[in-house]
């Protein structure tokens, strides 16, 4: 039945020509308009003009009264309504922010007289549209104490969090980290595994920001979470352009608890990141241009996991934009933009911040550039059509060790002993600089409308295109010089590590417990994932007070990679519907609906897991030989002492792809009531609902078959085959993931002087039985499926059901703008920003656990290699998520003072005070336990209590106590810029 509605859908796509998706880095102004009886006016005509718009864009209403300007790039609009027989209406200061819809309907009167009514403009377009969004304008960012980053801004919107388990990501409405877009300009800048948006932008160019977490149209794709939409400037008829000086220093940002009970100090480093745009016109009217640069030698203090050391990490980025907007003729628009991004780095960490020593720093470099080309334009006097064309290119070099000697090897904890965490790294750096990786994309996208208007049918504006789109990784992903990894746990004394003389916490090799892996790496495989698309969408004005949008999407997706191996092969169809009914005949008040689908994205983690490509074959070695400690301990680095395999996967060996395996799906329901406030403010409540089908997992069961894998003369042994396929989203029999919110946004303008704002995000649930992902794992498949003879019986304490890691009960926002003019002494802005966030949620797990005899006398026949004694796993002791962490609230503050002295020069100064009532609790702490041996044991053998880890309930990390802002750990934080504009 898919099948057969896409060959129709593809039919009607390609007779509405020029198809080849979104123009979604412009919006749409629409309104009806009525004469004063409530009767629709047709033939009026409508134009909009903006200093952000080449040129003068017109249209008429049709018979019903309703009228559509499309490809409108964001900015603030005058809407001008004539008609002969009716007084001329202006709508002014009418808000577009990026790939949204703002009405602007007109009540016109017969001609008494000559002059134009002028109206204000409605305050927001979140009413306009059935979509959960928030939009963020350019002066919005400059005023408030925020960051400038499009995740920084996008942490400020509702539905949304940055618990995250890698730097940089934000979490929409219950979805994995990972999968969301980020688009700046119309086109994905999204880092191919992990879902953050590469550093394609210069903070000072961005024009505006949409999220959109709920209720998204057809026209978006290759996300289950929700969209970031930011675009820059392109110049404009008149010459402007800004300088701004950002000064940041360590020693502005008060030290966290534990770094003043450790006497860590803050490097007495200024940083300084330098920006500059410029554009205006080349040709009026015809061709403008747009530059901008940036340049960052920042600093930032980083301290090791229980350890007093700390060290500074040093970065020097090069970005640079270009951009080139053109009018080739009235209604036809072209633009060129080319954005260039250099990183150079020193003091990185190799892995994630999970170390315990300087000697897992790197040095690496990241060079990353994107060009997009546009065209958009009216043919034939009634097609609106659109096409781009886009590359992002983005590498990492250097990002590793070098080393190749076997006692140059990286190390991290196994978590076995009492105390010590699992997965804290130590020794050496993880990955090899010596196998480079690159993530890149190409996308081309366009689409054609045109609006049909009937008396009987109402007014339909339908949009139909298409997207292509090649998602590209390198590399085989050595996770060391070395091609191994030792896991053995460190030596300690009071819950802290033994260093020995480098400096280097002293490994402890304990026969049974400590592990060798050697990953076995294909240097330079490639993998492409390609995703077509097609979408029909619908936006029907039923009558001027019902309109309902309608849209679908397909997306057939097949991946290629070194080995002419194919791991993706598939097609899914995903319907999204909306429904919007004016109470009153006004637009005051509102009530809104949506129903939908979305198809979350083929990652090369996932779908490439039987590929040789960023998943290198892992055989792993139990430690034999006798037990001892310290780097200098020769039978620890002894390969012979390693010679009982006790696992191993061969992606091209012993691990498939089930047929037409898919990316996960999430169905989606929301309702909204809005209301606006005498043209001055709104409030909106939207229920949303979310879950989640299809999760991608590994089945390890026999019935997949038996292989025996010899590879380069050695023979491995017999392993079970591993099957990735789509599990089941049954809770009880299954992999399941589901949410629940209420969304509370409002906004208020008090005169000309005062503004606020905020939003409240509660959490009514966030539940599933399994995160996905953490730190440097995206994807990750949980133990469901996996020898189910023998873990089944016990697969509530392997793999429970409970609030996920990124739940979060409550997020309060609140913020506002006071701002005084002093005439020619220029004008002070002061806006605070109220931060309340609920606590996070932890489980009580013990890292590895040994099967017991009693699962061990289970087995049915797996290989020795797949199970055996040594054979451990993470145990959960009570639901998942039952602890709390703590919740707080932060108070931050913007104070902006800014001065004209000639024309349009204007030279300000901002200072930023975060956290300013010095909010220093401890709102995280460890949570490290192991298995009690001498506790009940249950029906599996398994220990039902606990040992709590000598750290237990304390700080081990800055990151246990509120950050200022994301990614800076310590207490109060002093920020200050200047720079003018002209």
């Amino acid at each position: 039945m898919n099948r057969s509605f896409a060959v129709a859908l593809l039919a009607v796509t390609m007779r509405s020509a020029l198809v080849v998706a979104q123009g979604v880095q412009t919006g749409t102004i629409t309104g009806v308009v009525q004469s004063g009886d409530h009767v629709p006016v047709g033939g009026v005509t409508v134009a909009a003009t903006s200093p952000a718009l080449l040129g003068r864009h017109t249209t008429t209403t049709d018979i019903n009264g309703v009228y559509v300007i499309k490809g409108l790039p964001p900015g603030t609009y005058r809407v001008a309504f004539e008609h002969p027989s009716l007084e001329p209406v202006t709508r002014e200061d009418v808000e577009l922010t990026v790939g949204a819809t703002a009405d602007a309907s007109a009540t016109m009167r017969l001609a008494g007289r000559t002059e134009t009514v002028t109206v204000t403009a409605p305050v927001s377009s979140i009413l306009a549209t059935v979509a959960l969004s928030q939009g963020y304008t350019k002066r919005d960012v400059d005023l408030m104490p925020v960051g400038r980053r499009p995740q920084d801004i996008a942490e400020l919107a509702p539905g949304l969090t940055n618990v995250t388990p890698n730097v940089s990501q934000v979490t929409i409405s219950g979805a994995t980290a990972f999968d969301n877009v980020f688009m700046v300009n119309g086109v994905d800048i999204n880092d191919n595994l992990f879902g953050s948006p590469n550093g394609l932008y210069i903070e000072d160019a961005i024009v505006g920001t949409t999220i959109l977490t709920g209720g998204v149209s057809a026209e978006y794709g290759r996300f289950t979470g929700g969209v970031i939409n930011v675009i820059t400037k392109s110049g404009g008829n008149i010459f402007s352009g800004s300088v701004r000086e950002n000064f940041s220093n360590p020693t502005w940002i008060r030290q966290t608890p534990r770094e003043q009970a450790s006497n860590i100090t803050h490097a007495d480093v200024l940083s300084k990141t330098s920006e500059g745009t410029v554009g205006g016109p080349l040709v009026k009217d015809r061709l403008w241009f747009f530059a901008a640069g940036r340049y960052v030698g920042a600093d930032t203090p980083q301290t090791f996991i229980l350890s007093d050391a700390s060290t500074t990490r040093h970065d020097i980025n090069k970005r640079g934009e270009l951009k080139f907007t053109g009018s080739v003729a009235n209604g036809h628009t072209v633009s060129a933009d080319y954005t260039n991004n250099s990183l150079v780095q020193t003091n990185v960490f190799s892995l994630n911040s999970n170390s315990l020593d300087p000697s897992v720093l790197v040095n690496p470099s990241t060079p990353n550039t994107l060009f997009v080309s546009n065209y958009n334009g009216v043919i034939a006097g009634q097609y609106f059509a659109t096409l781009q064309y886009s590359q992002k290119d983005n590498a990492f070099e250097n990002a590793g060790g070098t080393d190749t000697a076997l006692n140059a090897s990286p190390f991290r904890t196994r978590g076995v002993t009492p105390g010590i965490a699992a997965n804290l790294l130590y020794a050496s750096p993880f990955f090899s600089a010596l196998d480079p990786e690159q993530r890149n994309n190409r996308q081309f996208t366009g689409s054609v409308s045109r609006t049909l208007s009937s008396k009987k049918g109402g007014t339909h504006d339908l949009k139909a295109g298409g997207e292509y789109y090649r998602s590209q990784r390198a590399g085989g992903n050595s996770q060391s010089a070395t091609g191994y990894v030792f896991q053995a746990d460190y030596v300690q004394s009071g819950g802290k590590p033994i260093y020995d003389a480098a400096g280097v916490p002293i490994p402890s090799f304990v026969p049974g417990q400590s592990r060798l892996q050697n990953w076995i790496a294909t240097a330079g495989a490639v993998i492409n994932i390609n995703t077509t698309s097609l979408f029909l969408q619908d936006h029907w004005r039923v009558t001027p007070r019902l309109s309902v949008d309608l849209g679908t999407r397909f997306e057939a997706v097949r991946s290629h990679a070194t080995g002419d191996i194919v791991t993706a092969d598939t097609s899914s169809l995903v319907p999204r519907f909306g429904v919007s009914y004016d109470l009153q005949g006004n637009g005051k008040t509102v009530v809104q609906a949506t129903y939908g689908h979305y198809a979350g994205k083929y990652t090369e983690r996932q779908f490439g897991v039987n590929t040789d490509v960023g998943t290198p074959s892992l055989v792993t070695y139990v430690y034999t030989g006798p037990a001892g400690q310290g780097r200098d301990f020769a039978p620890g680095f002894a390969l012979s002492n390693y010679s009982t395999v006790i696992g191993a996967a061969f992606p091209t060996a012993n691990i498939v792809v089930a047929p037409g395996l898919s990316s996960p799906t999430v169905r989606e329901f929301t309702f909204a009531v809005g209301r606006e406030f005498n043209q001055r403010g709104y409030a909106k409540v939207t229920y949303q609902f979310r879950r989640w089908y299809h999760f991608v997992d590994d089945f390890i069961q026999l019935s997949n078959g038996i292989v025996n894998v010899n590879r380069s003369g050695v023979n491995i042994g017999n392993l079970t085959k591993v099957l990735f396929d789509n599990a089941p989203n049954d809770p009880n029999n299954g992999v399941f993931r589901q949410y629940q919110a209420l969304v509370f946004q409002s906004s208020y303008r008090y005169g000309s002087h005062v503004s606020v704002g905020g939003h409240y995000t509660l959490q009514i649930e966030n539940n599933g039985n399994n995160n996905g992902e953490a730190p440097n794992q995206t994807g990750n498949p949980s133990v469901f499926g996996d020898f189910p003879e023998i873990l089944g019986p016990a697969l509530d304490r392997y793999l429970p059901s409970g609030r996920l890691a990124d739940f979060q009960r409550h997020k309060l926002r609140l913020y506002g703008t006071y701002s005084q003019g002093m005439g020619r002494f220029g004008t002070v802005d002061i806006s605070p920003i109220w931060r309340v966030d609920s606590g996070q949620v932890f489980s009580y797990t013990a890292a590895s656990v040994p099967l017991t005899p009693i699962e061990l006398a289970r087995n049915p026949g797996y290989p020795i290699n797949d199970i055996n004694p040594s054979t451990a796993l993470p145990l959960f002791f009570g639901e998942r998520g039952v602890g709390d962490f703590r919740g707080y609230g932060l108070l931050d503050l913007a104070a902006t003072y800014s001065v004209p002295v000639w024309r349009a020069a204007k030279p300000w100064i901002k200072v930023e005070l975060y956290n300013v009532l010095d909010n220093d609790k401890l709102v995280r702490w460890d949570t490290s336990v192991t298995a009690d041996p001498n506790s009940p044991k249950d029906a599996n053998g398994l220990p039902t209590g606990y040992i709590p880890g000598p750290n237990f309930g304390k700080a081990v990390q800055d990151t246990q106590f509120p950050q200022p802002v994301p990614g800076i750990n310590g207490g109060r934080l002093f920020r200050m810029a200047f720079g003018f504009r002209f």
